[in-house]
């Protein structure tokens, strides 16, 4: 089915004062800030900007042609990059202006952060801020997004586009994948005034969602009209935290957790294509995975987070990837440094692993349902319990 590969062959010859700025294009600039720029792009908007073409000409030049397996990390598609090139091929997208880029990732912070701004015709701005990407302690910004209130990228991003240069004439848009669509919406709510009422459209890509209270706010609720969340029928990592319960929902030419890949989102025109509601997967993801996170405490999340972080940072690793490469050894050292917890440690850490990924955890403690009298002998069902995987439930 068409993707955005497709979009760009279909309506890449119209420029944005031709045809203005639509969901699909959103998604294609929220993918963009996968791109490692760092060096091509200006930090500062008042030290300049590149045009788009010329980004992604000086950015093969360094790097090559030939796109490597991996060159954004073990979970981001390469593919980001041939749609990095073909951009820079099409009339819509080859003359942008790209400023405003920051890349930021402290491990004493727990911080991950990264933005780009797109500056389109018309004093237009669409500011793009980067989901996961492959570093560790990504990843554990991630997961402390379960029991903070404020995570630092959250409050960077507001920093971000508080420090835009915005004029009576400027049109706002911003958006993100992943957490990505997580920080567009918290910044755009937690913005100077001035700011949010530049804002025309804040899109949320499949991104996690946010505390009670940050729904229940009133900056949240002022600005609620202008939010689209965007979510593929099998979502997982959209329907994470509290949301409001308003999305819309698309199809992908993927299945499961694969659908978290925008590059997968089925297209026609400038809309994605949509479907009249979530799968029977993504319902049983919103029921069962938020049923598993409310049953922790928040102490219990914290703590969660740490126990689980101490055993990855004892590998030495600071990426996926290099967990990845580290393969049996990765897992031996890992062993080695659960066993090298306290008994206590060890049981606490036990218990809310049980009880975060086991998915019968509920019917366990209640026990077996009584049955019926002549019911059909059940088919024989594999043993072992349903598990979950934490890393899924934060992709980027």
């Amino acid at each position: 089915m068409p993707n955005v590969f497709d979009y760009l062959e279909w309506r890449g010859d119209l420029t944005f004062e031709e045809a203005p700025v639509n969901e699909v294009d959103n998604l294609i600039f929220c993918l963009l800030s996968y791109v490692d720029l760092d060096g091509l792009i200006p930090t500062d908007p008042a030290k300049g900007r590149i045009s788009l073409h010329r980004a992604a000409a000086e950015y093969f030049f360094a790097h090559g042609d030939t796109i490597p397996d991996r060159p954004l990390g073990l979970i981001v598609p390469a593919d980001i990059l041939t749609l990095f090139r073909r951009m820079a091929k099409c009339r819509r997208f080859r003359d942008l202006e790209l400023t405003g880029y920051v890349n930021a990732i402290s491990e004493e912070r727990e911080m991950q952060f990264s933005a780009l701004t797109v500056r389109l015709p018309g004093e237009q701005i669409f500011v793009a801020f980067r989901g996961t990407d492959d570093s560790i302690v990504g990843w554990r910004e991630d997961f402390n997004l379960s029991h903070m209130e404020e995570v630092p990228s959250q409050r960077m991003a507001a920093d971000y586009l508080n420090s835009l240069d915005l004029t009576p004439d400027t049109t706002l848009y911003v958006g993100g994948h992943s957490k990505g669509g997580n920080l567009a919406v918290w910044g755009a709510v937690h913005a100077e005034e001035s700011v949010r009422a530049r804002i025309v459209q804040v899109y949320s890509n499949d991104g996690p969602g946010f505390s009670e209270g940050t729904i229940s706010s009133e900056a949240y609720q002022a600005l609620s009209a202008r939010i689209r969340v965007i979510l593929p029928e099998d979502s997982l990592v959209g329907l994470l935290l509290e949301h409001d319960d308003r999305y819309t929902i698309v199809k992908s030419n993927r299945r499961g957790l694969y659908q978290h890949d925008g590059l997968s989102w089925e297209i026609l025109g400038p809309c994605f294509i949509r479907a009249d509601r979530l799968s029977s997967k993504g319902l049983r993801h919103d029921t069962v995975v938020r049923e598993r996170i409310d049953a922790m405490t928040r102490d219990e999340r914290k703590h969660f987070t740490r126990l689980m972080f101490s055993l990855l940072e004892a590998t030495g690793a600071k990426t996926l990837t290099d967990l990845h490469r580290g393969g049996p050894k990765t897992l031996v050292t890992m062993i080695k440094a659960f066993r090298d917890l306290t008994d206590e440690e060890q049981e606490t850490a036990s218990y809310l692993w049980d009880k975060l990924f086991s998915a019968r955890a509920d019917e366990r403690d209640r026990g077996p349902p009584d049955k019926p009298k002549n019911e059909p002998k059940p088919k024989k069902q594999t043993k072992g319990k349903v598990r979950i995987s934490w890393f899924p439930l934060f992709l980027p």
